[in-house]
This record gives C-alpha cells, structure tokens and sequence, in this order.
C-alpha cells in the first residue's frame, strides 16, 4: 500500500522479509489518549473526529466502541474508502476539520503532525480540528478512550479483570487477527502453513472457551469480545476465501458462530457491518492476490439467524479437523 519517507510518499511496502513474512510496521502515534483529550471530546463536541475505514477490522473496533459509547453527537465519523492510490482516501473535495484546505489522503493527515514523518499511514486516528493535528493511530488506546469518555461502558474493562482481558486481547491479536495477514500475504509455503495453523490452533482454542460459557470473559461482554468480533465477522467473507484459510469456516465452529451472531444481534452493532466496503477494501487493495480486481462473491451466511444458548448449541462438538 506505500508508506511516506521523510514526509514523501513512496509506492513501495517492504513489509516482508525475506523469507516471506508479513511484519506488521507499529504505530507511530500510539501513546495513551490524555485524560485532556478524553475530557474535551465531551466538553467540545465536534473538536475531534475519528477517521476509519469500513473494510479496516482495527478501525471496526473503534466504530463499534463509538457507537456503544453513544459519542456519535459529540464525536463525528470521517470514512476512508476508495482505491488506495496513495494509501487511504478521504472523501472526494474533503475539507479537513481546521484546517481551510481540501484534502484527498490519509498521508497528508500524517505530514500535517509531523513533516517528517516515516511509515504506513493507517486507519483509524483520531483527530483534533483545534490544534490541527493527529491524536492517535492507535486502534487500542482509541477505544479505551472511548470506554474512558462514556459513561455507560465501565464494564468494558472491570477491574479484577484487566490482565485477563488483556493477556486475552494479546491472544486475539497474535493468533488470529495478525495471523490471518500473515496467512493471506505470505510469500513462502512454510510462512503460509506456520500462519494458518496459528489461525486455527487459535480459533480450537476459542470455541473450546466459548462452549462452556456464553462471552470470553465469562458471563458478560467485554473488550476483548469487541476485540475478537471484527475478526470473525470477516473470517468468512475474505479471511477464509482472499486470505487462503480454507481450512473451515466460522459456521463451521458451532460455538464461536453462535456468539459472532449475539454480538451481531446486539443493540447498534449489525448498523457497523459494511460487508460490500469489506469486500471490496480486501479484494481491490489488500496484497497483490487479485490482479483484475474482481470481487469475489460473499459465502451465504445468516447471521440474523436467531442464537441459541452458545454452550447448549456446542455440547457435543469435535472439531472434525483434530
């Protein structure tokens, strides 16, 4: 997808090694949100905006945890979407909040903050119109602002279970939500085959979590279910067809697609879903699998479908590729 050099954009993304690994660039602008910021986003509503893609499964958690919060009045949304020329786009003519000028990339956004700035321009980030600059790329320190500003979402992060939560997060991020990119933009067989077997050790290893009880920390929802959720609601329709895991599907997991489909089903999360801008964001920008740029039909999956009990569902589930 390109990156910037020395606040010059450059074509070429070296992302993988020689020996055809996918290396994941870390964010630049990753620190916390400062409780100044988290305290301004409610005291100026429409200082701040969050840009995201639709397709983006990092940006998808921050649009959820916005939507849970109910910051929508106080927070407006930018989507990033179209060909990814220069890396992201804005909308077309888009006039950048505080600043007068039009502006078409993701990247001016980055050499606005930082002339000089080196590396990938993703989404999402959060930016202050006031002082003209970006906040955070960080998907994670984002939405724990988000969980911070909120005032109904304390149960995101309970306190006797953070490191729960987060050593669960680590899991997700590392097994699954990393690991597919490393699956589907692999350039050595042994690449590939390491990546997807992580895949699906990680995704055994949930539904084994997710038969005996209903959400991954036990009874209730937290982060790391809305962590876990944009990758699932992707498995099927571009991780398990683009991204080469073809080893099963998500239906295919009676536990796990039970819980993805009460997350679904949840109040204001199925209006987050955009499965043509998912299609499209993998088919016609992610790797170079798809020369012609043909959109591949999504895999017919109902997840209106009504949820039974997740662990009475799964009860007598072996997976058939153990």
């Amino acid at each position: 997808m390109g990156k910037l050099n020395n606040g010059i954009w450059n074509d070429t993304d070296n992302r993988i090694t020689e020996k055809g690994v996918f290396i994941r660039d870390s964010d630049y602008f990753d620190k916390p949100v400062s409780p100044f910021h988290c305290r301004e986003i409610s005291a100026h509503p429409g200082r701040y905006f969050l840009i995201a893609s639709e397709s983006c499964p990092w940006s998808h958690r921050v649009i959820i945890a916005r939507a849970l919060g109910k910051l929508e009045t106080v927070l407006p949304l930018v989507i990033a979407a179209g060909p990814r020329i220069e890396g992201y786009a804005l909308p077309t003519g888009h006039e950048l909040p505080g600043k007068a000028s039009k502006f078409r990339h993701m990247h001016q956004l980055y050499t606005l903050s930082n002339r000089n700035f080196s590396g990938r321009t993703t989404v999402p980030v959060l930016w202050d119109s006031f002082s003209g600059t970006i906040v955070s790329n960080s998907s994670i320190e984002i939405l724990r602002a988000f969980w911070t500003v909120a005032s109904n979402t304390e149960h995101m992060r309970p306190s006797h279970q953070i490191q729960q939560i987060d050593d669960c997060s680590d899991r997700i991020y590392i097994g699954l939500a990393n690991a597919v990119y490393e699956a589907g933009l692999a350039q050595s067989q042994i690449a590939y085959n390491n990546a997807v077997g992580l895949v699906f050790d990680t995704l055994d290893e949930l539904e084994c979590t997710l038969i005996n009880q209903p959400f991954l920390m036990g009874d209730s929802i937290t982060e790391a279910d809305w962590l876990l959720f944009p990758v699932l609601v992707r498995f099927d329709a571009v991780y398990a067809t683009y991204f080469r895991c073809t080893r099963a599907r998500l239906i295919d997991y009676p536990a796990l697609w039970a819980y993805a489909r009460k997350l679904f089903q949840s109040a204001g999360i199925a209006q987050t879903v955009n499965f043509d801008a998912i299609l499209e964001g993998y088919y016609s920008n992610d790797g170079d699998l798809n020369p012609y740029g043909i959109i591949a039909e999504k895999p017919h999956a109902d997840w209106h479908e009504p949820v039974v009990s997740t662990c009475k569902s799964a009860q007598n589930y072996r997976h058939a590729f153990n």
